[in-house]
């Protein structure tokens, strides 16, 4: 079988909930062996969001591919296990609050004493300088102070709205793995180990690169747009069975005559309404004329007509669309995960594609301290060790 770019590397994992777990996630799925590690007393919080069945769709999804190992890393025994297994790792990954790893005695300058090559990435909420470093985060925090809320939502009179997924957690889980690939990079080519810093709000300012450029050059603040006030050819509409589509074709007035055109409206082509710059004061009428000729036919047939003259333009297409889209199973942006019980589950894959190593997805999430044992033993330890840790509270439960 052919070895996976990550194959080789391990990460220690201390991460729970979302940014930190899925950064990761996307590691393991291109071959890094990534140790969970949970408290006995503390697991992940993931792990109690599950659905009726009992099953977790969302520990599952963060967590896929990895092994789990039990520490109490409050205790001096757990501590002991943690820094022989640091001798082991190349990635040490976190996302808790800024100060909790320093009170567990963990900083980047112990973890080069034990194990120089060992790269230490802390993917905190507001980043490690400033401050705020020290304050405790949240998606939606960050998608509030990040910006993003300020310029989604439905017109300047009606309210900021976050985003309908954990976007700021997902953006800040990719930039994060990002960033321990970087510094792996960078080790393979000097031999030095580093600290990686990403955050939840940085990586929200990345995103929107552009916009905040733009603000910053201009000094003029973007606005939210109600759907009136939007370019007709950058804009969402109704079709008449109650679905969405969306128009995003730029530049707008190449594809106008054509959008005209297939709408049966050959007048908002001819006079003041013919470019983009003309066309500017009369949005909304235009707006409207199209809203009601959409309503006359439904969103698949308005979409297979525009696409039929290359157009652009797509369905707004909810979850369950996409988990029967052709498109979505064929670059394996949907896979399907063996279930460890003979079966399999459909789950997200990766959004990069290698043409010579592609992503495996090959297990699902750990059960709660599943791989203890098998780590640690793997990692040099021996029973009598694993036993005289147990009894002396490493893992954070007593024998037996």
């Amino acid at each position: 079988m052919t070895q996976l770019p990550l194959e080789g590397y391990r990460i220690l994992d201390l991460s729970i909930w979302q940014q930190g777990t899925y950064a990761t996630t996307m590691l393991a799925d291109m071959g890094a062996d990534v140790v969970k590690i949970e408290s006995y007393a503390m697991p992940d919080p993931g792990r109690g969001l599950r659905l009726p069945d009992g099953r977790s769709a969302y520990f599952q999804a963060l967590n896929r591919g990895k092994r789990g190992i039990l520490l109490d890393l409050k205790s001096e025994a757990g501590m002991e296990v943690f820094w022989r297994l640091a001798k082991t790792a190349d990635v040490v990954h976190n996302n808790l609050r800024y100060g909790v790893l320093e009170r567990l005695g963990i900083t980047f300058a112990r973890l080069q004493e034990v194990n120089p090559s060992c790269i230490l990435s802390n993917a905190s909420g507001w980043g490690h300088l400033g401050p705020d470093a020290y304050d405790g985060a949240m998606d939606t925090l960050a998608q509030a102070r990040g910006g993003f809320m300020s310029v989604t939502g439905e017109g300047e009179d009606g309210q900021p709205t976050m985003a309908g997924f954990p976007q700021a957690d997902h953006v800040g889980a990719i930039v994060s793995g990002y960033g321990i690939v970087l510094a792996l990079l960078h080790r393979e080519r000097t031999g030095e180990a580093q600290e990686v810093n990403t955050s939840l709000y940085g990586s929200q300012i990345n995103i929107q690169s552009f916009n905040l450029t733009m603000a910053m050059w201009s000094g003029e603040r973007r606005k939210r747009l109600r759907h009136e006030e939007r370019q007709p050819t950058w804009n969402h509409y109704q079709a008449g069975d109650g679905q969405w589509f969306m128009i995003g074709a730029l530049p707008p007035d190449k594809w106008w005559p054509q959008f005209c055109d297939v709408m049966g409206l050959p007048e908002l082509a001819e006079g003041e309404y013919a470019t983009v710059l003309t066309r500017q004061p009369h949005n909304a009428e235009v707006i409207a004329k199209m809203d009601a000729v959409f309503q006359t036919r439904t969103r698949d047939e308005w979409v297979a007509a525009f696409q039929a003259r290359n157009l652009l333009v797509q369905p707004i297409m909810n979850y369950d669309e996409i988990a029967q889209d052709p498109q979505a199973w064929a670059n394996d942006y949907l896979v399907r995960v063996p279930d460890g019980e003979g079966g399999e589950v459909p789950m997200v894959g990766s959004a990069v594609h290698l043409s010579k190593t592609p992503a495996r997805f090959e297990r699902l999430a750990p059960e709660f301290g599943q791989h203890t044992e098998e780590v640690l033993v793997e990692s040099g330890f021996t029973w009598e060790e694993i036993t005289a840790l147990q009894e002396r509270g490493a893992f954070g439960f007593p024998p037996g």
